[in-house]
């Protein structure tokens, strides 16, 4: 971490900069600063050691975007780095300050400002809500009107819609809807540009993608607008089939069938539905499992699915409402990982996604031909307008170097592998980043205070050289 700021010992920079905030809520208290500056990261085995101790040297805690605007000026004159930080549900690094700094948590600036559509007759559109509101709560707001979120992610219940936004990429609807980055998924961001007198800026269309998951690099987003869906009644299904290949052509039948209305599509082989604990007493031991949520109307047709697979429904109930004590979707997506290390801290996985030619097979060759590794979990998902998923065989970390030698063989099964062991854009592999991104950089953020070390600079040196995989990334059919 630098010493100096233009010659100046950081430390009188930092005390400067508190007078200067006044009565806005901040802290330079040591236990507070451990605790803001963390995300979900201990649960990966390779970033625990390395991301521990990147802390930050002053919280802000801005009430609404008057008091924001006026900490990140601040933070410009004095050229102190920004973190902005949600609910650091993130799982790789992205909440965490890699060089010091300031995090400025913007969980304060919540509230779903309204929709738009015909408000005549109470049918948005569209959805607009302050970069600090929990996922969930935006859909409490407008289902009473009949309509909710396309997607959100397995953390929805704790997740900020600015968080999601700047670090996430699909989750929860993306079987049936698509990642966040296809066309559509994002109708316009609020974006404030750091600067001595910052700017706010609305970005619609494809621009929305130059700061989609961009780690909060590319501007601090303060409002998000999303396109709404029908809120149907949805059922939670957990469904068993004696072999994973039975368990993996029922996940891509029922998600190419398009007049099924599905949320989440799940497949676990065996031995992974026995890490939940919630699930593993209704899943007979050594059966694949099948995690769905499914519309009402279209239970008989996943039904007709499941027999014809040679599966079998073994629990079913309304969204939320399980004995497992939680939504079926915290079992999937991100969450997932969490359970599987309940059993056993080590496990990990890649990103891999697969092919959308001959899914069914690719699938099932992964599955085979890396049964020595591990059991295959993957999240089906479609993408730039067709069929795929996610995912890899979940196995104990060892060391990078075994990372790198799974990354190269699935990369040799034909699949495109992106990285969670890495809090570098470039590294991961999920985000392109080309003259439009590093145009909107230049403008959004002119003294590159965002997001110090999430981009391929000299701050992420290091962490490139102690992370970095042979991974090529994925690629999108738009990519700007």
């Amino acid at each position: 971490m630098p010493v100096l700021v233009d010659g100046e010992p950081r430390a009188g920079v930092i005390a400067r900069l508190c007078a200067e905030l006044g009565a806005i809520a901040h802290s330079t208290e040591t236990r507070r600063l451990r605790t803001k500056s963390r995300d979900r990261f201990l649960q990966n085995p390779m970033l625990r050691d390395l991301l521990r101790g990147r802390n930050a040297e002053i919280f802000i805690a801005p009430r609404d975007k008057a008091e924001l605007g006026a900490a990140v000026a601040a933070c410009a004159r004095h050229r102190v780095p920004i973190t902005v930080r949600g609910a650091g549900s993130g799982q790789f690094g992205q909440g965490v300050p890699l060089n010091g700094g300031a995090v400025i948590d913007v969980t304060a600036l919540a509230g779903v400002i309204g929709w738009h559509g015909d408000r005549g007759r109470r049918v948005p559109t569209t959805v607009r809500a302050l970069t600090g509101t929990v996922v969930a709560d935006i859909d409490a707001a407008i289902r009473p009107s009949g309509w909710e979120l396309r997607m959100h992610p397995s953390t929805a219940q704790k997740a900020t819609v600015g968080g999601y936004i700047a670090g996430g990429h699909a989750g929860v609807g993306s079987c049936q809807w698509g990642i966040l980055r296809d066309t559509g998924n994002i109708t316009a961001l609020e974006v404030m540009t750091v600067e001595e007198h910052p700017r706010l800026i609305e970005v619609r269309g494809r621009d929305v993608n130059s700061v989609h998951h961009a780690y909060g690099a590319n501007g601090i987003i303060t409002e998000v607008e999303l396109p709404v869906a029908p809120a149907w009644e949805w059922h939670e299904l957990v469904i068993s089939f004696p072999e994973f290949e039975q368990a993996a052509r029922f996940s891509v039948d029922v998600c190419h069938s398009d007049g099924v209305l599905k949320k989440v599509v799940s497949p676990h082989a065996h031995p992974l539905p026995r890490y939940f604990p919630g699930l593993s007493g209704l899943v007979p031991d050594g059966e694949a499992m099948v995690l769905v949520m499914v519309a009402v109307q279209s239970v008989t047709d996943v039904e007709d699915l499941v027999r014809a697979n040679g599966g079998r429904i073994r629990y079913r109930c309304l969204e939320g409402k399980g004995a497992y004590g939680v939504p079926l979707y915290e079992f999937t997506w991100g969450h997932s990982l969490l359970h599987y290390q309940r059993h056993d801290e080590n496990l990990v996985g890649l990103m891999a996604l697969y092919p959308s030619e001959n899914l069914y097979e690719s699938i099932v060759r992964v599955h085979r031909e890396f049964a020595d590794l591990g059991p295959l979990h993957v999240e089906m998902k479609r993408i730039d307008g067709g069929l795929t998923c996610q995912g890899s065989p979940v196995f104990a970390f060892q060391s990078r170097a075994h990372l790198a030698e799974v990354t190269e063989r699935l990369q040799g099964a034909g699949l495109s592998v992106a990285s969670p062991h890495t809090p570098v854009l470039g590294a991961g592999g999920m985000k392109p980043w080309g003259p439009k991104e590093a145009s909107f950089k230049q403008e959004f953020d002119p003294y590159g205070l965002l997001g110090q070390g999430k981009l391929d600079d000299a701050v992420a040196s290091d962490l490139l050289t102690s992370t970095a995989l042979p991974n090529k990334g994925w690629s999108y059919r738009l990519t700007s």
